[in-house]
């Protein structure tokens, strides 16, 4: 093996995991569980927000064809 890492003893390699570990452990679970629901939510109204700005789209569409329909438009010949 090279001299640069004749150092390294195998037993000292392990990772305790000590109770603070353990603690930042589940709450930075904890923390990515929440921003996961907040970002679904916030998807869910995007979605439903959408929805309803086609549907009053579609509406204004629709009230105006059956105006124009109702007073169509005289075109002169010239």
């Amino acid at each position: 093996m090279s001299p640069l890492f004749s150092y390294v003893k195998y037993s000292e390699a392990s990772f305790p995991m000590t109770g603070q570990y353990t603690a930042l452990l589940l709450i930075t679970s904890f923390i990515w569980v929440l921003l996961w629901f907040g970002y679904r939510q916030n998807k869910i109204n995007d979605e439903i927000k959408q929805k309803e700005k086609e549907e009053r789209i579609n509406a204004k569409v629709q009230r105006k064809k059956k105006l124009e329909s109702l007073y169509p438009t005289n075109k002169k010949t010239v």
